[in-house]
């Protein structure tokens, strides 16, 4: 367990702004979880932050921030059919994808290059190209705080909602997840159409066979396209949810935005629908506004292009949320936090 005081986050966060923490509190051990000195610093403001890549700091902060940099994959159970593995919180999500790829596992490959720590996943309940990461888990594996101890919820447990969990509700700030239990179907030759769906898979794999090899391949060139490498430029990838709506007002929304996408849900009264496309007809794609502006490619991806402030790339969301819902009378919800 390290401490450091008065720590500049300028590197741990993807927004790449510079603001401090009063203490930065690194756990990079399993045994550490049930540490008095955890407790003694968790009683006071404390955030925990993955490898920063959800996250808009808007100020100094004046508490404990926690990373959680435990390692470790295990697997459990494997048979001719699937794999259980469980993953510690502080292994990089990306790592773990490339990982269940080499051991031929089918799942998360639509998930790859996403940046971030396994022990986000299911707080955000990651998802990209028609995946959420939710189908994929079993259990969490976390700490109560308050109880001082190590315990577990399944799936159901979990409560997952579209980009959304218990640990964004009623557990946020009450636990620390400590590991993640996924179940991965070994892949034997065959792609579900599931994984294919989303409508520039199909174009990326440019008539190959869609093996998971392929597949996996094809998902880290529609990423490389679309959004903005975050090793040159400040970016925590898609800033806003898309819109889930009843269908009475998607049709509302359509005649306005004429050829408006829509995708069903488990609800025949509920629809999804892109955000991007409401916000590239407002005119919010490749908006600039000085140092900071929408990705040049997608309008749902808020960037810092050189050394925007916190306060400037707040006020920018702000800005597409207030002339989002005066053109829709919709809230535009972020996707990732704002401190």
């Amino acid at each position: 367990m390290r401490l450091e005081y008065d720590k500049s986050l300028k590197k741990l966060n993807t927004f790449k702004v510079d603001i401090k923490s009063k203490l930065l509190l690194t756990v990079e051990d399993d045994s550490e979880f049930n540490s008095e000195l955890l407790d003694k610093y968790l009683k006071d403001n404390f955030y925990i932050l993955g490898e920063g890549s959800n996250t808009l700091f808007t100020k100094d902060f004046n508490g404990t921030i926690l990373l959680i940099r435990n390692k470790g994959i295990r697997i459990i159970e494997q048979n001719p059919d699937y794999t259980l593995v469980e993953v510690s919180a502080g292994e990089n999500w990306n790592d773990f994808v490339n990982w269940s790829i080499d051991k031929e596992l089918i799942g998360l490959q639509n998930l790859a290059d996403i940046p971030g720590n396994v022990g986000a996943c299911p707080i955000q309940n990651i998802g990209a190209y028609g995946v959420e990461v939710r189908d994929f888990i079993t259990n969490v594996q976390i700490y109560d705080i308050e109880k001082g101890e190590c315990t577990a919820l399944s799936n159901k447990e979990c409560n997952f909602g579209y980009r959304d969990s218990i640990f964004k509700n009623h557990l946020k700030g009450k636990v620390i997840v400590k590991s993640v239990t996924f179940k991965l179907e070994r892949y034997k030759g065959v792609i579900d159409d599931k994984y294919l769906q989303y409508s520039g898979i199909q174009d990326k794999l440019e008539g190959k066979k869609p093996t998971i090899g392929n597949l996996h391949t094809a998902i880290k060139h529609i990423r490389k396209e679309k959004l903005p490498c975050i090793n040159t430029y400040g970016s925590c990838g898609s800033t806003f949810k898309n819109l889930v709506v009843e269908i009475s007002k998607y049709k509302e929304l359509e005649k306005q935005f004429i050829g408006l996408p829509m995708y069903e849900t488990k609800d025949p009264n509920i629809v999804k629908i892109p955000t991007a496309y409401i916000l590239e007809k407002l005119g919010w794609k490749n908006k600039r506004e000085g140092s900071v502006g929408t990705w040049i490619y997608h309008p749902l991806i808020v960037t810092n292009y050189s050394n925007a402030t916190a306060k400037d790339i707040h006020s920018f969301i702000l800005n597409i949320q207030k002339d989002f819902k005066s053109n829709t009378g919709l809230e535009l919800d972020t996707e990732i936090n704002i401190i």
